[in-house]
């Protein structure tokens, strides 16, 4: 290594650690900095997360059903489909708001309402059912079960009214101006957020290009081929677990909610919304949420809470081994046992949104350092013959 290598080495390493350290003094700056810049940036991102739902029907939309018409213009299909799509999700969304939530909040407003005489039943139940174990039986007799009375909930639920009336909860909700302009500044970030999914779905063919024209433009051949693999990969991956995971939480829901009305369990759809939503965790999401609607169901019926667990565990199976593989299939490509890293390292990061995001983004890394590794050892391979 002659001087003026050396010369260029020092000044890189010089560099990089004034780097490091103006990255460690204004730490707490840089983090706010990013926030800020997050904050600023979450409607687009939201957009596009709602745009790329979008295009994952409206893709479907072209290749199953839009072919049946002549439309000799594929620009006219994609526009049919892509207002096919919004009209789709709007109608799902009209529904749901419709028919199902008002159902929902009886379910929740019996629920809340017969809590009471639930709980007194259930610990009739159990005390009935532990009277040949002595220990559990004096345990459960010397509960006060009057803490959950109709009158003890009334005055827990006065507290809180009055609490959030008085000044308890002037920190919390601040001013009437700060509270209107909380709302205004929501309704305006969804509406961005709306707006440019729509854009950004109408204009997808504009984007993709414009994006293809960058990358050419600025990387070299090589590298611009390698990074046109990583984006393909991602967008299959994402489109495969998005599109498949939200058709599956819907059949799971569907067939749970008619499962409880044919069996005549109590609050059928609110226990199909609980496990649909649950379903969006895979492996143990839908199963942890059905014991919590068998738990509730069980303090007022405790036959009926066993009923559903079975019913629960039937449905599962038929779904697990029937429609799963049709629906999402392996295309994820995930090991069982990576997914339970990729679901703690997700729920740390960003909760349940963390949970969702972070098994395709692990995915993706996984396959691409699965295909490093095989053209390593191949490249190895030709080199030792």
């Amino acid at each position: 290594m002659d001087l003026h290598e050396k010369e260029k080495m020092y000044q890189r390493l010089i560099v990089f650690t004034l780097f490091i350290g103006m990255f460690i003094y204004y730490f707490e700056k840089i983090v706010s900095f990013l926030g800020w810049i997050g904050t600023m940036c979450l409607p687009f991102l939201f957009g596009t997360g709602l745009a790329f739902v979008f295009n994952i029907i409206s893709n479907n939309l072209m290749r199953y059903s839009i072919k049946w018409f002549d439309f000799k213009d594929t620009k006219i299909k994609r526009m049919i489909s892509n207002i096919l799509a919004i009209c789709i999700v709007l109608a799902i969304f009209a529904a749901f708001v419709g028919i199902v939530i008002p159902k929902i909040l009886f379910s929740i407003q019996t629920l809340l309402t017969n809590f009471p005489q639930m709980i007194y039943e259930f610990y009739i139940w159990l005390l009935d059912v532990t009277k040949n174990v002595d220990v559990v039986h004096d345990f459960l007799k010397n509960l006060d079960i009057n803490a959950f009375s109709n009158s003890a909930i009334d005055n827990v639920s006065k507290k809180i009214s009055s609490w959030l009336v008085s000044g308890g909860a002037n920190d919390l909700f601040g001013s009437i101006y700060s509270i209107l302009s909380t709302t205004f500044s929501w309704f305006a970030q969804v509406f961005i957020t709306i707006v440019f999914s729509f854009l950004l779905l109408f204009n997808k063919e504009q984007v993709v290009r414009e994006t293809k024209s960058l990358l050419m433009a600025y990387l070299p051949k090589r590298d611009y081929e390698k990074t046109r693999h990583v984006l393909k990969l991602i967008i299959r991956i994402f489109t495969s677990y998005v599109g498949g995971t939200c058709t599956e939480c819907l059949i799971l829901a569907s067939l749970v909610t008619t499962g409880s009305l044919i069996l005549k369990i109590p609050y059928a759809f609110l226990v199909g919304l609980v496990v649909g939503i649950g379903a969006l965790v895979p492996m143990f999401g839908a199963l942890v949420a059905a014991l919590l609607c068998a738990f509730f169901i069980a303090m007022t019926d405790p036959i009926q809470g066993l009923t559903f667990i079975i019913m629960f565990i039937c449905i599962q199976q038929v779904e697990g081994n029937f429609i799963y593989p049709h629906v999402v299939g392996k295309s994820v490509g995930f090991p069982p046992m990576y997914i339970i890293v990729a679901i703690t390292i997700g729920a740390n990061i960003a909760g349940i949104i963390g949970i969702i995001i972070f098994i395709p983004i692990c995915s993706c890394i996984y396959q691409l350092v699965s295909e490093d590794v095989l053209s390593r050892l191949q490249t190895v391979r030709e080199v030792s013959d």
